[in-house]
């Protein structure tokens, strides 16, 4: 897109706004924009959001209802949602998952008709903020599953499960805001969007780890809980190189995770039963942890 530079005056130069992206973000005279010069760049920003319409869903519709779907409205940024439907189970659903949504309430509730809105403002100025708390929830997550595995405390593993529950409401708004608003560096908000959701698929392994071994009752071998550890370490590798940068851990998590998943591979080759879903999903977060720090390179150049 190209723009003629006009004078006015014998010291000021003025460009035009495209009127389309004036529009979508309600820009009026007098209204301010943050302007930030890089070299021969000059790129022009507002606070503005944009102005989110209204959802309305039918359950009729769309088959079924499930408490994804409400999660997949939240995340695509939406304000207002009304939902029609028909059997009671659905309105019970959308409770019990509304819950993970941060800023979600429930204000009106008619005859087959629920409506909700985001009383939030505040909160989804914080992306930064929520990120790190993000990772510091699946961090403690993997440590807490570990620590039970070696203690052989199976019976810690449902209440380390719902950690997961909780990682899932700050993905969840991570998400929101990257739709509603995108990244501080707009052309990278693909592959921050893609690491927010390696961080939640993580912690989806973290509870199925926890699912497989709820009511196990045999001793855990040392090979497999070092397995473990090595799994833990990778992925702790890539949340210490996204907030400080490190040659070392980049060469770790670039040419570490074809040994790791050549190593696991044949370990469940040779395995039965849990110690085999087991290396299933030591396997997943490896290929989960490598492509998050897949977008944090694309994120970094």
């Amino acid at each position: 897109m190209k723009r003629r530079i006009v004078q006015h005056g014998s010291s000021s130069l003025t460009i035009t706004l495209p009127i389309k992206w004036a529009t979508k973000y309600d820009l009026k005279k007098g209204d301010e924009l943050e302007l930030e010069m890089s070299g021969p760049i000059l790129m022009v920003s507002t606070t503005k959001e944009i102005a989110s319409p209204k959802k309305e869903v039918s359950v009729s519709d769309s088959g079924i209802f499930t408490k994804n779907n409400l999660s997949h409205l939240y995340q695509l940024g939406y304000d207002e949602i009304v939902i029609r439907y028909e059997d009671p189970s659905t309105l019970e659903e959308i409770k019990r998952r509304i819950v993970g949504c941060m800023g979600y309430e429930i204000i009106d509730q008619k005859e087959n008709r629920v409506y909700i809105k985001s009383i939030a403002t505040t909160i989804e100025t914080e992306f930064d903020t929520l990120l790190r708390k993000s990772f510091q929830i699946t961090n403690e997550m993997a440590r807490s599953v570990l620590e039970a595995l070696e203690k052989q405390e199976f019976e810690k593993l449902k209440e380390i499960r719902n950690m997961e529950s909780l990682n899932n409401k700050f993905t969840d708004i991570c998400l929101r805001i990257l739709n509603k608003k995108g990244y501080k560096v707009p052309k990278r908000t693909m592959q921050i969007y893609e690491i927010v959701k390696n961080i939640e698929r993580i912690a989806d392994e973290f509870k199925y780890i926890c699912n497989t071994f709820e009511s196990y009752n045999k001793k855990i071998s040392k090979e497999v809980l070092l397995a473990f550890k090595e799994s833990i370490d990778y992925y702790l590798a890539f949340y210490e190189m996204f907030y400080k940068f490190d040659p070392k851990l980049k060469k770790k998590l670039y040419l570490g995770r074809k040994g790791l998943v050549k190593k696991y591979s044949t370990a469940l080759e040779k395995s039965k039963g849990t110690e085999a879903m087991f290396y299933h999903h030591l396997i997943n977060i490896v290929q989960k942890t490598y492509d998050g720090a897949g977008g944090y390179f694309a994120l970094v150049l």
